[in-house]
Order: C-alpha cells, then structure tokens, then sequence
C-alpha cells in the first residue's frame, strides 16, 4: 500500500493547481487535474481539502467548458462568488505547507494574509480552524502569549458547536503546552488530564495525543517515571494505528530511559524511532537521535555538537534550547561542569535566537508570500 501524502503537502499541490487556473494555463491545469484526481480518496478525509478541491474543480469546469465553446479562456472577473475563499484556501494551504516544512516565520507571513481574507468568510469552524493552526505555529516559536490567544478563541469556537468535541480537546492540549512553557505546570497537567479523560472515549489517536502530551509535561518537570507511563501509552496507540506520530512517541521514550539508566530499554526504542524516522522521512528526528545516542551511550562531544549545528542551520532554535538544556543537566550529574556551564550558556544562547524570530514575527512581512490576490 503506498504511503499516504500528508495533507499539507496536498494542499500546496491544490495551490500548484489554483495557480495554473489563474494565469489561464490550461494545459498545465489540465495535467494537474489528473494528478490531483488520484488523491481523491485521501482529499475527501479532509473538510478544508475537499472544499478547496470542489472549488477547483468547479472552477477548472467553468474555464474549460468556456474555452471548448468559445475559443477563448474565460476573463478575470465573471466568477467572483468563489474568489474570496479560493482566495482564503490558497493562502491557508500555502501557510501549512511552509509549516510543515518548518519554515515559521513563513508560515506566519501566509496566515497573516489568510486572516486579511477570513473577513469576507461567514464560516464560523473555518475561522475556528484558522486560530487552532496559527496557535500551533506560534507555539513553535514559543511566542506562547499569542499562541494562547488564538488556541481560546479556537477553543471557544469549536465548544460552541456540540459535534467538534476531538477539535475542541486538540485546542485544550494546545492551552495547556502553552501553560507549560509558562510554568503554570499545576495549570498545564489539569488540562492535559481533562483531555485524556474526555479523549479516552472519542478516539485512539486523540487519546494518544493527550497522553504523549502529558508525558512530556512530566518529563520537562523530571517526574520521568509517570513520563515514560505515559508516553509508553501514547507509543503503544501510535504503533497500532501505523501512525506517523510513532517517531516521536518512540524517540521520547530512548530519551527517558536513557535519563533513567535503562540504557537496553533506551536501545530498543533508539532503534524503533529511527525506523520509524526512515519510513516517515523524518530527517530532523534522525539529527535528535544522533545526539541523544552520542549524549547518554557514546559521550561523544564532537558528534553532539556536528548534530546541534545541523539544528541551528535550520533555525530550529527550540530544538537546540532543548537538547543543549538537556546535555546541560546530563553533564552536571557526571561532575563535569566546564560542561554543563558551556551547555546551559548555549541554551541561553538558542531562547535568545527564539526571541529574535518573535521579534522578526512580529515585524511586517517582506516578500515571503505569493502575488495571488
């Protein structure tokens, strides 16, 4: 069975489409419809995908038809009841897809845009939905105020509506990772509980997602033995539903064991996630897994730090603040403290660098987006 495309990446060829139907290239439309129509079966999992698709196709008939009768491609203009949410879609998918490819601040420049477009949008779970992701981007950047802002006026949107109970819970857990980072830890772990307790009936991978959560709520607070329980849990759901979330679950549970001395338990989950980081093309978490390896079981230095490097070359300065904290702690506990003091400053260094990109988030954007308009 081939692997399924992650919808992100859908949604950017949905734009790749979008484009050609604007600049009247039908040929190359017509090639991208073909391509498009073979996703079908995955496009219809999605409420955003298939409206965007529907509105495509719908637009891709009208020129088409236009064309076959006339001669001529259809002008700017006749179709103006569709062009705001096309206009919506494009910009929404374009900032996932730069969020999936971890490019933050761009994904930040599309939904800026997208959120110009959300006036002309009556729907109200589409707006909910907008506010969820941008909270998820905002959260990577640990820009935690505004992150929080948007995951409430997300959660409150989708509580409203009796039937988005799972969408509701994903708002809650973003709430709560945003608590923690605040270190409202007491705050954070009530929240993640509630969404286990609720989630536990809904759905396996909604339940999976609150209790990775959680364990990592215990985790950053070093109660590893309810992290590893947790997360186990979390591992055992994601193993069972072939889920690409499996890299992480496995890749957190080598780190705990490893942090608690289980250094033949900490192997077999290292091998795990590492299998799991081939199969889903997960190059960042085979860089993670380098260094927590080289870290805990080789006490290899020259190898942590050429991994961290390909982190920051990356900017993904939360990853670096993380792993170099992480070192940090491990290299206190051995005694070395040149060490860890050399660790905690590049910790201090990579928030510094964090902070940085919020204050480039917050400035106006440059040319990072598309001229669709």
């Amino acid at each position: 069975m081939a692997a399924k495309i992650v919808d992100e990446k859908i949604g950017n060829m949905l734009n790749e489409w979008y484009k050609s139907l604007k600049e009247n290239k039908l040929t190359k439309a017509s090639e991208w419809q073909k391509v498009i129509e073979m996703l079908l079966p995955q496009i219809k999992e999605n409420r955003h995908l298939s409206h965007y698709f529907e509105l495509l196709d719908s637009r891709f008939t009208q020129l088409t038809e236009h064309f076959n009768r006339s001669g001529h491609v259809l002008q700017e203009g006749v179709h103006t009841k569709t062009d705001h949410m096309l206009q919506y879609y494009f910009y929404f998918f374009s900032g996932m897809y730069q969020f999936d490819q971890k490019n933050f601040l761009k994904a930040i420049d599309f939904f800026r845009i997208t959120e110009q477009k959300l006036a002309n949008i009556d729907d109200e779970i589409e707006k909910a939905e907008f506010h969820y992701h941008l909270s998820i981007v905002y959260y990577k950047i640990r820009q935690n105020y505004f992150s929080l802002s948007h995951a409430e006026k997300a959660f409150d949107s989708f509580k409203a509506h009796g039937s988005y109970l799972a969408k509701t819970l994903k708002c809650e857990m973003v709430i709560a990772a945003n608590e923690a980072d605040l270190e409202h830890d007491e705050k954070a772990e009530q929240l993640y509980k509630h969404a286990l307790k609720e989630a536990a009936s809904l759905d396996p991978l909604t339940e999976s997602n609150a209790c990775f959560h959680l364990g990592i709520c215990y985790e950053r607070r070093n109660l590893l033995s309810g992290a590893k329980r947790y997360i186990e849990r979390a591992a055992v759901i994601h193993e069972q539903q072939h889920s690409m979330f499996a890299v992480r679950s496995t890749y957190m549970l080598s780190r705990i064991n490893y942090k608690l001395n289980l250094h033949h338990e900490a192997r077999k989950w290292y091998w795990k996630s590492l299998e799991w980081a081939d199969k889903e093309n997960e190059p960042i978490y085979k860089v993670k897994l380098g260094i927590i390896c080289s870290l805990y079981e080789r006490h290899d230095l020259l190898a942590v730090e050429t991994a961290l490097q390909q982190l920051k070359d990356q900017k993904l300065w939360s990853d670096v603040a993380d792993l170099t904290l992480q070192a940090a702690f491990y290299h206190k506990t051995r005694g070395d403290s040149d060490i860890a003091v050399k660790y905690f400053e590049e910790a201090c260094k990579a928030k510094d660098q964090m902070l940085a990109l919020i204050e480039e988030s917050s400035s106006p954007a440059s040319t990072r987006g598309s001229t669709i308009a």
